[in-house]
C-alpha cells in the first residue's frame, strides 16, 4: 500500500485539478474539514514521533551524538546564509530590470470547513526535539545499555506512526487541494506577479539543484535519482503547505539517499522548522519586487548583510506552517528596509500565496541537507578511522 501511496497523490492532483470545480460545495467544505481535523492529528502525535526518533537515533550515536548535533547546526546556518546572501544578487536584478507598479491582492471569498475539531496541542515540536536529542544522548551514559530495550520499543513506535500517518495523508491531503482549487490562490498569483514567481521557481530550481548535486558528490545520475526520491514529500508539502506534515514522506526519501539512515532521520528531525530554502530565496526577491515597486532604492550591501544575519538568526523561530515564515520576518523586513502596512501587506499577502511553492522547496532542501552532512560526517570518520589505523600501524612497528 505504501508504494501505491506516490501514485494516488498524483492521482488525487489531476482529479482536483479538472473536477473540483464540479463538486458541491459542501462536499469541498466536508472534505476540507476532514483534512483539518487529520492535520490536527498529525500535529497531536508529531511531537511523539519527533522524541521517539531522535532519543533511539542519539542512542545509537552514543559519544558521537554532540558532534552530529553541533555539525548540523553549523552547516543549516551556513545553508540558510548562503541561500540569503544569494538571493541579494537576484533581487538586485528584479530591482533594476523589471518594470513593476504596485498591485493589489483581491480578497478572495475562501472556503470554510463544515466543522473544526481539533485536538489539544500537547509539547511544542521544538521541545520534543531538544529533549529528545538530550535523552537520547545522555540516558546512555546514565543507565548504560539498559536502554537499548526502550530504544529498540521506540523505534517501532516511530515505525507504526510513520506507516499510520502515510496511509492517511492521501485524504488529509485532498480538502486541501480542493481548498486552493476553490480559492484559486495559484491563478489569482500568477496573473498578478508572473514575472516575480518565474524569478522565484527558476532561482529555486537553479539553487536546490546545485545543493543536490553538491550533496552528491557532482554526481549527476546519482542527484536525479535522490530527486525523484524526493517527490512524495514535495506533493505532500505543496498540498498541505507544512514541511512538517510531510516529515513521515520525508524521513523515507532521505532514508533512501543517504548512506547512514539513522544519521539522516536524525537531520531532517532537526531541521525541519529551522532550514527553510524557499523562504530564504523567495522573501528577500519579494523585498527587491516591493522596493521597486514603491520606488525605494536598493538596500546597501551593509544593510543587506545586517538583515542576513538577523534572518538566520530568526529562522530558529519559525514553524513549519502556513505563512510561519513571513510572520516572524515582517518586524525584521520593516526594521530593515522600512516596509509601511501596505507593503507588509503586499509581501504578506504574496508569500501566502507562494506558499505551496515555498513549502516544497523547504521539504527538498531538508532532503539536500540532510544529504551533505550525511556525506561530510561520513569522509570525516574515514578520515579519522584512516588517521587512526596509521597511528596503530605506527605503535605496532616500533613494537
Amino acid at each position: 500500500m505504501l508504494k501505491k501511496i506516490p501514485f494516488i497523490l498524483l492521482i488525487l492532483v489531476i482529479f482536483t485539478f479538472f473536477v473540483g470545480d464540479f463538486l458541491p460545495l459542501f462536499v469541498l467544505r466536508g472534505f476540507l474539514a476532514i483534512s483539518i481535523t487529520l492535520k490536527s492529528a498529525i500535529m497531536f502525535v508529531l511531537p511523539a514521533l519527533i522524541f521517539c526518533l531522535l532519543f533511539s537515533t542519539f542512542q545509537r550515536l552514543g559519544s558521537n551524538a554532540s558532534r552530529v548535533v553541533l555539525i548540523t547546526l553549523i552547516v543549516l546556518c551556513c545553508s540558510n546564509f548562503s541561500a540569503t546572501y544569494i538571493s541579494h544578487f537576484v533581487g538586485k536584478f528584479v530591482h533594476s530590470s523589471m518594470q513593476l507598479s504596485p498591485i493589489n491582492i483581491l480578497k478572495n471569498s475562501t472556503l470554510s470547513p463544515l466543522f473544526d475539531w481539533q485536538l489539544p496541542k500537547t509539547i511544542p515540536n521544538t521541545l520534543a526535539m531538544i529533549l529528545g536529542v538530550l535523552g537520547g544522548i545522555f540516558a546512555p551514559k546514565i543507565a548504560g545499555k539498559n536502554f537499548q530495550k526502550l530504544s529498540r520499543t521506540m523505534d517501532m513506535i516511530v515505525a507504526r506512526l510513520l506507516e499510520g500517518i502515510s496511509l492517511i495523508i492521501p485524504l488529509f491531503l485532498f480538502g486541501f487541494l480542493l481548498k486552493m482549487q476553490h480559492d484559486r490562490l495559484i491563478i489569482l498569483l500568477i496573473r498578478q506577479y508572473a514575472k516575480i514567481v518565474v524569478v522565484i521557481v527558476a532561482s529555486l530550481a537553479v539553487y536546490l539543484s546545485f545543493f543536490f548535486l553538491l550533496a552528491n558528490g557532482m554526481r549527476i545520475k546519482q542527484t536525479i535519482a535522490c530527486i525523484k526520491n524526493m517527490i512524495p514529500p514535495l506533493i505532500c508539502a505543496f498540498g498541505s503547505m507544512s514541511s512538517a506534515s510531510a516529515l513521515p514522506y520525508t524521513i523515507v526519501a532521505v532514508e533512501k539517499n543517504a548512506t547512514n539512515k539513522p544519521l539522516a532521520k536524525s537531520v531532517v528531525s532537526l531541521t525541519t522548522n529551522v532550514h527553510l530554502m524557499g523562504d530564504c530565496i523567495a522573501i528577500p526577491i519579494f523585498v527587491y519586487a516591493i522596493l521597486k515597486s514603491y520606488g525605494f532604492p536598493q538596500p546597501s550591501e551593509v544593510l543587506y548583510l545586517i538583515f542576513t544575519l538577523q534572518f538566520v538568526i530568526a529562522k530558529f523561530s519559525v514553524a513549519a506552517v502556513p505563512g510561519g515564515g513571513i510572520i516572524v520576518m515582517l518586524p525584521i523586513i520593516e526594521r530593515c528596509f522600512g516596509f509601511d502596512g501596505a507593503m507588509s501587506s503586499l509581501i504578506f499577502s504574496l508569500y501566502v500565496l507562494l506558499d505551496p511553492i515555498c513549502t516544497s522547496a523547504n521539504v527538498l532542501g531538508n532532503g539536500a541537507l540532510a544529504q551533505l552532512i550525511d556525506r561530510i560526517i561520513g569522509q570525516f570518520e574515514l578520515e579519522n578511522g584512516t588517521k587512526q589505523r596509521k597511528k596503530h600501524h605506527k605503535i605496532g612497528a616500533k613494537n
